[in-house]
């Protein structure tokens, strides 16, 4: 698939924002990508499971949106998820 560099480069930003938010682990979030693209939320989700297990709900729930962005972009829109100290 020619969509595998963006998919590393989602699951590692999705790790960059744990991080930086403190979020223990993703609930939900909504991504943008290139009308183009290969991503949906199937291949996606098993993606994560294999790259970001220890940051990703059993119960994720992930949105696509498609808008005329560069091709090999994705723009996280939003993300919700269980933050450290609940």
């Amino acid at each position: 698939m020619h969509d595998t560099f963006l998919l590393n480069k989602i699951s590692h930003a999705l790790k960059e924002l744990c991080n930086e938010h403190k979020i223990r682990r993703i609930e939900q979030f909504t991504l943008v990508v290139n009308h183009d693209s290969h991503i949906d939320e199937k291949n996606l989700r098993e993606h994560l499971k294999l790259h970001n297990t220890e940051i990703i709900a059993s119960e994720l729930r992930v949105e696509i949106q498609r808008e005329e962005i560069e091709e090999q972009t994705a723009i996280i829109k939003s993300i919700q998820g269980e933050t450290f100290g609940r």
